[in-house]
């Protein structure tokens, strides 16, 4: 059985430290102090501190958040833009969250506004946090290529297979987990972007 620290990490890849002196730098530039970003972001000043000082990974969520109180995506945190609109295979920016569940490979340049594709490696037992997820309003569809999700839509329940897609509005309430005794790869379309 795999572990969350199976992933392994990529040459380009943010660590915690790298991920928290951005965040500290784009806070900077605005002027904008620990405080008023940890209250725009809905975070505790002490987590905000230790996020920046790179000891503590934040959730998907809370980085999320952080993210839009900065006028960034989660994206934007992670990756620089793209010089060219070809993705060859192994060559896609990647994001991995910091607490190491998700590695995310971007398919789709960042200057595509209306279209965004993202193939997502979720680790054994990974799952997008203990906070319930919800993005902007667009149209999204997931396609699992390997593995099982456990997959909640506001009321609503799913366990995916291979194969199986799930078009949802990501402006719902969902959280997604691996329940399979493998890294479970999905294959996610937005339009618009989500990050």
């Amino acid at each position: 059985m795999t572990n969350v620290d199976a992933i392994e990490p990529v040459e380009d890849e943010f660590d915690e430290h790298e991920l928290g002196a951005y965040i500290r730098e784009l806070r900077g530039q605005q002027r904008m102090s620990l405080r008023t970003l940890a209250a725009h972001a809905d975070v505790s000043v002490s987590f905000l501190s230790q996020v920046e000082r790179g000891t503590a990974s934040p959730s998907i969520a809370s980085l999320m958040r952080i993210a839009k109180a900065l006028g960034k995506t989660i994206g934007d945190l992670f990756e620089e833009r793209a010089d060219n609109w070809l993705v060859r295979a192994g060559e896609a920016r990647r994001l991995i969250h910091p607490n190491r569940q998700w590695e995310e490979e971007m398919l789709t340049p960042r200057q595509f506004s209306k279209l965004q594709v993202i193939r997502s490696t979720l680790a054994v037992g990974g799952s997008t946090g203990d906070e319930v997820l919800s993005y902007d309003p667009s149209e999204t569809s997931m396609l699992i290529q390997s593995g099982r999700v456990d997959v909640s839509v506001g009321s609503e329940r799913y366990t995916l297979e291979p194969g199986d897609c799930l078009s949802y509005d990501p402006s719902s309430q969902h959280t997604i987990t691996n329940i399979g005794d493998e890294p479970c790869v999905i294959i996610f379309a937005s339009s618009a972007p989500v990050y």
